[in-house]
């Protein structure tokens, strides 16, 4: 009992604590920053208390602070939290480790960020009120390598409205990442507010690559002029960028022949499958192939493929994709499931695969590989053995047969009193013979064909049906009622000798493993209209009826 008392208190505990780990969570509104630049840091927790940031001071400058509270209703179930928000101006370059806030009984995870050195300032922007700066990064490139574009807009006086054109380049791909930001930067003893857009350009072909000048407009709050933010007046401002040229390379003699992938980093993963994986012959089993490339999108990476394996078929499914941004880098991703259905008992050898690319940061040659897994493959689950057909009734025993010794009065007497009721029975069916004959003619309909078998208009119905998996299944059922050796659908199809009936076997596989999305394929029921090749051939008519006689067979 008090075992079992403890075993509570202790999931109780657990219960109880678990969520305390995750009521606090802290993130930066971006990990990378220059020095001079300020970023804002977020904590959040649904626990009492607040946090304690004094130990940042040491690598950060504390600036303005604020927070905010939130309730939510959901289930029945009211949460409130807290959210602050304290701006951090770093007070060196490097890399720095925010560390876990305490907030109540919560810890928020640790946050990395890194701080560049200052960038150089323009003598012609020294000490403006304003003014707008374009950055390339890497400015020498190959052809399809994406470079990361900046966009900053410093300004030191008050807007009333303005914008930032869209920048657009002749022969590349532009992609906007992200929403625009805002923080503070200090450039050449001077603090700004800072407007930053982020890029991801890509150019089409070798050569020269120019990033066009970019023009801000707007209007500023003039200081002799008191009303001018309430009705939309102030004087015009605008500043223009400096055009940047990118050299862009064709690709390199030593890259092969396969897809070109200059890429700052690629991953090739196989999930789903390791060497203590339970296999069956017949019985599917799902891997998938994932490729992730950072500078690149998915777009540019190839399809996943799988090559033909020993003792197995392979149904590819269609790829799932995606891009995402992490610190101004596209990051492609492309991933494809695959169904692997083994054919016979033993090992089976998922081979390794490799896929080549270019590392762009180490201008180098590389392969993104994967490593051969091997299964063992057991023997299909038996069928259960088909139904036995039901068996004829036996013959009724034909009648006892009189053993009275012949002669004697009685015999005389029942063979004379039967011979008179045989007679009568004659006359009678005469008559009624008669009387039909005189009646009108009907046409009395015929019996129907034998029907089809239970387990054959059950797979007609799930092919009607369009469910690829029942019509699967019961089609297996009707095999195996008819004597075939049907533990799956490979096995079946091996039996047949009906070309078409076996390419409507692979057909319904490549929808079952494959991307066919679960939808019976035409033909199949077709294929199958007459029975099966091996159908065996119809069990012989029962045997004609042994009834007794009428009348006992003593002569």
């Amino acid at each position: 009992m008090i075992r079992r008392l403890l075993l509570l208190l202790a999931l109780y505990a657990v219960a109880t604590a678990s969520p305390a780990a995750e009521t606090a969570r802290a993130w930066l509104d971006r990990d990378s920053l220059q020095l001079g630049e300020t970023v804002t840091l977020n904590v959040e927790s649904s626990e009492s208390g607040e946090p304690d940031f004094s130990a940042l001071e040491a690598d950060f400058e504390l600036l303005g602070r604020s927070s905010s509270s939130s309730v939510s209703i959901v289930n029945g179930r009211t949460t409130s939290s807290m959210l602050w928000a304290v701006g951090l101006r770093p007070r060196r370059e490097g890399k720095f480790t925010i560390p876990p806030l305490s907030i109540g009984n919560a810890r928020t995870a640790p946050v990395e960020l890194t701080v560049g050195a200052a960038p150089v300032v323009a003598a012609a922007n020294a000490g403006d009120d304003f003014f707008l700066e374009v950055t390339a990064d890497p400015q020498r490139v190959y052809v399809q390598q994406q470079v990361r574009v900046t966009v900053r807009f410093y300004y030191a006086l008050n807007l009333t409205d303005g914008a930032v054109e869209e920048l657009n380049v002749a022969d590349a791909v532009v992609q906007k990442l992200g929403q625009d930001r805002s923080y503070d930067a200090e450039r050449a003893g001077r603090r700004y507010r800072v407007m930053e857009r982020r890029y991801a350009v890509t150019a089409q072909k070798s050569g020269g690559l120019t990033l066009p000048v970019l023009n801000f407009r707007g209007r500023a709050l003039s200081g002799n002029d008191p009303n001018a933010l309430f009705f939309g007046r102030g004087r015009a401002v605008n500043t223009r960028s400096e055009a940047l040229n990118i050299e862009v390379r064709p690709r390199p003699a030593g890259s092969g022949s396969g897809a070109w992938l200059p890429a700052q980093s690629l991953q090739l993963q196989i999930d789903g499958l390791t060497a203590a994986t339970p296999a069956r012959v017949g019985e599917p089993l799902t891997l998938t192939v994932t490729e992730i490339a950072q500078g690149l999108g998915f777009e540019q990476l190839p399809e996943p493929e799988l090559p033909a394996i020993a003792g197995a078929e392979v149904y590819p499914d269609k790829s799932v994709t995606r891009s995402r941004e992490n610190s101004g880098w596209i990051v492609g991703e492309r991933s494809r499931k695959f169904a692997i259905v083994p054919k016979r008992a033993g090992k089976l050898e998922i081979p390794a695969l490799s896929l080549d690319w270019w590392n762009a940061a180490d201008d180098t040659p590389a392969k993104a590989t994967t490593e051969a897994i091997t299964l063992d493959v057991a023997e299909a689950v038996a069928a259960p053995a088909p139904a036995p057909a039901p068996a004829a009734p036996a013959a009724s025993q034909p009648a006892a047969v009189d053993t009275t010794a012949p002669g004697s009065d009685a015999t005389v007497f029942w063979r004379l009193a039967a011979t008179a009721g045989f007679v009568l029975w004659l006359a009678t069916l005469a008559v009624l013979l008669l009387v039909l004959r005189r009646l009108p003619r009907r046409t009395v309909p015929t019996a129907p064909a034998a029907a089809f078998s239970p387990t054959r208009r059950s797979f007609e119905r799930a092919v009607a049906d369009g469910n690829a998996a029942a019509a699967a299944q019961r089609l297996l059922a009707w095999a195996r009622s008819e004597g075939l050796r049907a533990a799956h659908l490979g096995e079946l199809a091996a039996q047949l000798t009906v070309p078409a009936q076996r390419e409507a076997i692979a057909q319904l596989q490549a929808v079952l493993y494959g991307a066919g999305g679960g939808v019976v394929p035409p033909g199949l029921a077709a294929a199958f209209a007459s029975g099966f090749a091996r159908t065996k051939p119809a069990a012989a008519n029962a045997a004609d009826s042994v009834l007794p006689p009428l009348w006992g067979g003593g002569r």
